[in-house]
């Protein structure tokens, strides 16, 4: 990671916010937010969209949430966050590391997103790559549900 001395005046106010353990506020993964992923994604595994079969032969009796929606999650507060820095003229998704999908999360589950900074290394000139560790929990008992790397582009208003 870079050291602060070194970063431009618009990345200093961003690692320090990105450096400290970061959670979200909680979400409910309801089904109708499931059914709405599931005609997005095409993904209508019936594991998903069909509580009377989950019901009588899932573990729970429920429909579980997407691996991919909890991780479209993962985005959410920092969408808001790094728009808000001066001297950034934008923030590009740029790809994931090490995504694992743990737990289920059963429709009906609260969830919250916990981040933290991994690194913050330049790129090209005005370019910075951020990486952030973050873990989808399960509200009601803590388990982690996901944890992947997820990397953004920092781009500077030249």
């Amino acid at each position: 990671m870079s050291a602060d001395s070194e970063l431009p005046p618009a990345l200093q106010a961003l690692q320090q916010w990105a450096a400290s353990e970061r959670l979200s506020g909680v979400t409910c993964v309801d089904q109708s937010r499931i059914d709405a992923f599931a005609n997005a994604t095409g993904d209508h595994n019936w594991i998903h969209v069909d509580p009377a079969r989950a019901q009588a032969q899932m573990p729970g009796g429920r429909t579980i949430a997407h691996g991919f929606l909890l991780l479209s999650l993962t985005v959410e507060d920092d969408v808001a966050a790094l728009a808000g820095f001066p001297g950034i003229a934008h923030v590009l998704n740029y790809g994931l590391n090490k995504v694992r999908f743990l737990a289920p999360v059963p429709s009906g589950s609260e969830v919250q997103v916990r981040s933290q900074l991994v690194s913050l290394d330049a790129r090209q000139p005005g370019q910075w790559l951020l990486t952030q560790r973050k873990a989808v929990e399960r509200v009601a008992d803590g388990e982690l549900a996901l944890v992947a790397e997820q990397l953004s582009l920092i781009v500077l208003i030249p």
